[in-house]
C-alpha cells in the first residue's frame, strides 16, 4: 500500500496535509511511520487528535483538533497558491 494515499475517499494525502500544515504555520510533519498509523482512521479530527496526544501533547492545551480539522479542511479547500489569515490582508 502507498502511505501516502489516504484509504478513505475525502482524504487529502500525506504530502497535501504536510503542505497545509506548513502554509498554516503549524511547523509538524507527518512522516510515512505516522501516516501509517494515523490513515487507519476516519476523520482529519480523529487524525490530528492522535497525532496530538501522541506526538505534540503540549499543543492540546492550545488547540482542540476539532478547530484544526476545519483550519486544515479550509486550507485543502484553497488554490495552491492562495493565502490564508491576517498575512493574507493588503492595506489600501
Amino acid at each position: 500500500m502507498d502511505m501516502r494515499e489516504p484509504t478513505q475517499p475525502g482524504f487529502a494525502g500525506r504530502d497535501a496535509l504536510n503542505a497545509a500544515f506548513w502554509d498554516l504555520g503549524l511547523r509538524f510533519q507527518w512522516d510515512a511511520a505516522t501516516w501509517g498509523v494515523l490513515v487507519q482512521m476516519e476523520t482529519l479530527e480523529a487524525q490530528l487528535g492522535y497525532y496530538l496526544s501522541h506526538w505534540q501533547p503540549h499543543l492540546l492545551s492550545v488547540y482542540q483538533p476539532a478547530f484544526l480539522a476545519r483550519l486544515v479542511e479550509a486550507r485543502l479547500g484553497m488554490a495552491p497558491n492562495s493565502r490564508m489569515g491576517m498575512e493574507a490582508m493588503t492595506r489600501p
